[in-house]
């Protein structure tokens, strides 16, 4: 579909081209005035009519040459004066002011009417005129030319013949334009309606297309949102399982086994509790996970009677899951480990938790006030805890150091942001 067209009425273009055709005009009607005159021996007249044919000819070229300000003041000069000249050698009686009536189609002709300043001007001009011609025919008429009664009143009737003629060639012009306006507004407006019509169309299929996606976006949402909470109801009943079997152990050791192995389970179902309790699905709260997670933990320690207190410092950081599940893992390690060797002999400890962010890097700092250990190649081999945490520190891409100072033992991870 072609896009609508934009109209200008009275465009700059449409101006320019009807001065041309105005003048071109003028000058013809010229010339038949000439003819007339030389016919009826009205040499002088004649003459007088050539030159104003001659003239009108220089403006049409004017304009042609664009130089458009000069041949619009021209056309308003040359009309004043010519009817003025005519009227002061002729009479009043001699009708040539009739021509003035055709001066608002001329001043239609030649500006914009948002010009209102030139096209005031104009009509005063003209106005100015008519008045000088009345009243210098009541004072005086300078005999330039000798024209008798009979011959002035066929003047007359030939100057109101040809401002009738002029007049309604305007109006033909202006009319035919105004007609073809019309038609360019009423083709315009029916393909703006049409337009709108295929536009509305469009909406309507997009407003569908985007309630089909909200609706199945939505379900996407309830069905993920569902397979946590089942998955954390899963681990709920396998941690449940792993506590009934403790009663039928006997080996210390054993349950002990059981219960961290139950503790990472827990983890593990905490953090799909976060993420059907967040709204995004795909990214958990950083602070609310640790403080559930050091509560659970507390919770299941069997060493209750020592007062461990565990002070922590986090920045507002949403994990990705991709992220959250390993650092789970790697934060229950190491506050197991904490709660299981770095306070033996002491009835209380302090462990400090500090996670932040910063020059696209998580930055996991955790020390205790311990009794601490020899980070080694042979320890490690004894400690699946220890294994665990290096573990986890690989699946979040990260590097960790670990640092023995006096009553204290630091680990401190590092891992990147993800962008999204």
């Amino acid at each position: 579909m072609q896009p609508a067209k934009t109209v200008h009425i009275q465009s700059h273009e449409n101006r320019v081209r009807a001065i041309s055709r105005v003048c071109s005009a003028i000058a013809i009607f010229s010339v038949f005035d000439t003819v007339i005159y030389f016919f009826l021996k009205l040499y002088s007249f004649g003459l007088l009519t050539g030159f104003i044919g001659l003239f009108f000819g220089g403006v049409y070229i004017l304009n042609k040459k664009g130089y458009f300000a000069l041949s619009r003041a021209s056309l308003i000069v040359a009309t004043n004066l010519g009817v003025l000249v005519f009227s002061i050698s002729l009479g009043f009686k001699s009708g040539i002011y009739l021509y003035l009536f055709a001066a608002p189609l001329l001043t239609y002709m030649l500006y914009d009417y948002k010009q209102k300043l030139q096209v005031y001007m104009s009509y005063a001009s003209y106005i100015i005129t008519f008045i000088l011609t009345f009243f210098i025919d009541k004072i005086y008429v300078f005999e330039f030319l000798n024209v008798n009664d009979h011959m002035l009143s066929l003047l007359y009737i030939i100057n109101i013949s040809f401002s009738f003629i002029l007049c309604f060639v305007l109006i033909s012009y202006f009319s035919h334009n105004n007609s073809n306006y019309t038609d360019l507004l009423i083709n315009s407006n029916n393909i703006i309606h049409e337009q709108k019509h295929l536009l509305e169309k469009e909406i309507k299929i997009k407003d569908t297309l985007n309630d089909e996606l909200n609706n199945a976006l939505n379900d996407k949402v309830l069905l993920l949102s569902e397979i946590h909470h089942r998955v954390k109801n899963n681990l709920a009943v396998v941690t449940a399982l792993i506590e009934l079997q403790t009663f039928y152990v006997k080996d210390v050791k054993t349950i002990q086994i059981l219960k961290e192995s139950q503790n990472r389970i827990k983890s593990i179902a905490l953090l799909h509790e976060k993420l059907y309790e967040n709204k995004s699905l795909k990214e958990v709260d950083v602070t609310l996970y640790t403080n559930e997670l050091i509560h659970f933990i507390k919770q299941s320690i069997t060493n209750k009677e020592k007062d461990i207190k565990i002070h922590t410092y986090i920045d507002t950081i949403d994990l990705e899951m991709s992220k959250a599940m390993p650092f789970g893992l790697l934060l229950n390690e190491l506050i197991t480990n904490s709660y299981k060797y770095a306070f033996s002999g002491k009835e209380e400890g302090n462990i400090w938790i500090t996670i932040k962010e910063q020059k696209n890097e998580y930055v996991l700092e955790y020390k205790d006030d311990g009794i601490g250990f020899d980070y080694n190649d042979e320890v490690k081999s004894n400690s699946l805890g220890l294994n665990l945490i290096e573990s986890f520190c690989i699946q979040l891409n990260g590097n960790f150091t670990y640092r023995r100072g006096t009553n204290e033992m630091i680990f401190e991870f590092t891992f990147p942001v993800l962008k999204k």
